[in-house]
């Protein structure tokens, strides 16, 4: 007879919402959520589609399905996922054990709607729901579920573009007296000192965008890597955290052609992520991407720049791995490339090859379900 072991370690940043699932389905939702954190797109969402209709529409089932498709660019089938787990929500009769699983759905559809639809209006209402839902919370009584509504409440913004990406109610979480930090800043601050380096870093990416400078998201980064240290006792998967961050500081120290640092980070990376692979049994497309894309990022930086032939490369293998996010930002700067007026290339490129790889790009952004200005 097979045991089920309950995990020591979660990926997951829902775990309050596990209590729903019985143990074969929690195990392989951490699977699912594993495979998408490395990347492996394909193996994540076969898992999610593996699911009986009676799961797939559970909270944590639902919001880990479609965080998964807006992390590979389906924003469509996203709408989709979302809009399928907020009807169930309305039909359960347990839809009020915990309101805040609405409150974010709504929310993801709100964004969903600005990338697809270009219709913002939805993102407004769902800023205000969760500012009211909110506004008296301390920091140290935000749930998992809040700290979700928290990044989604900084992150629609960047959507709509309402000055530059900051929120209308730049007063979430409420900030002890005396405190340096606010906002999103102060959460993850807060979430990497009690331990919960998950959320923390689930957190990281909106706050990176909202930051004044690189300097500021060095910082950023290296204050959460600094927290998390390689704490063998914590339910948290620290090494993959570790990994996450070194190419993180990769991509950032690429972009400032700072050449030692780079590949100090990429060393730091390679062991973190190995220990990782081998804690959970799977292979990782993270690695061989983020450093595919730092190295053109650095040639960019430090020299004339890739020739639009090694984005498109890139863009090949992107395409290949089902990361379509990576894909999109490797044909824009191919484009890029060939129309740059500092190009060297410029006057060597056909028009008609400028043109093929538009309707490459405008393809792609019509399946994924992308609102585009067609160019």
């Amino acid at each position: 007879m097979t045991v089920l072991v309950y995990p020591d370690v979660f990926y997951g940043t829902l775990t309050s919402l596990y209590q729903t699932l019985d143990v074969p389905t929690l195990l392989q939702l951490e699977k699912a959520i594993v495979h998408r954190n490395l990347r492996n797109f394909f193996e994540s969402l076969a898992i999610f589609d593996s699911f009986t209709d009676s799961v797939v529409i559970e909270p944590v089932v639902c919001l880990e399905h479609t965080w998964t498709l807006i992390a590979q660019y389906r924003f469509r089938e996203a709408h989709t996922i979302a809009t399928r787990g907020l009807s169930a929500r309305r039909k359960s009769a347990a839809r009020n054990e915990n309101h805040g699983v609405a409150i974010v759905l709504r929310a993801l559809l709100a964004g969903l709607d600005a990338l697809v639809e270009r219709s913002t209006h939805r993102c407004f209402e769902s800023l205000e729901e969760i500012h009211e839902w909110l506004k008296h919370i301390v920091v140290e009584d935000l749930t998992d579920v809040q700290v979700w509504a928290v990044n989604l409440y900084y992150y629609l913004p960047t959507l709509v573009q309402q000055t530059n990406g900051t929120s209308p109610f730049r007063t979430l979480p409420v900030s002890p007296a005396n405190s340096p930090d606010s906002g999103i800043t102060l959460l993850r601050k807060h979430l990497q000192e009690v331990g919960r380096f998950n959320e923390a870093l689930f957190l990281l990416d909106t706050e990176i965008a909202l930051l004044p400078s690189k300097d500021a998201e060095i910082e950023a980064m290296e204050s959460l890597r600094s927290s998390c240290g390689f704490e063998s006792s914590s339910t948290q998967p620290v090494n993959y955290i570790q990994g996450i961050l070194a190419l993180k500081l990769v991509l950032v120290y690429a972009e400032l052609g700072d050449e030692g640092a780079y590949r100090e980070e990429i060393f730091n990376a390679a062991a973190a992520l190995s220990v990782t692979q081998e804690d959970v049994g799977y292979r990782s497309t993270l690695l061989r991407t983020d450093t595919w894309l730092a190295r053109l990022e650095l040639g960019r930086t430090t020299g004339d720049g890739p020739a639009p032939e090694a984005w498109e490369a890139f863009a090949d293998y992107a395409s290949e791995v089902g990361d379509y996010r990576v894909e999109v930002k490797a044909l824009s700067a191919a484009l890029e490339a060939m129309i740059s007026p500092d190009s060297k290339l410029a006057d060597e490129i056909l028009p008609e090859d400028r043109e093929m790889l538009r309707e490459r790009l405008d393809d792609l952004y019509t399946r994924l379900g992308r609102f585009f200005q067609k160019s």
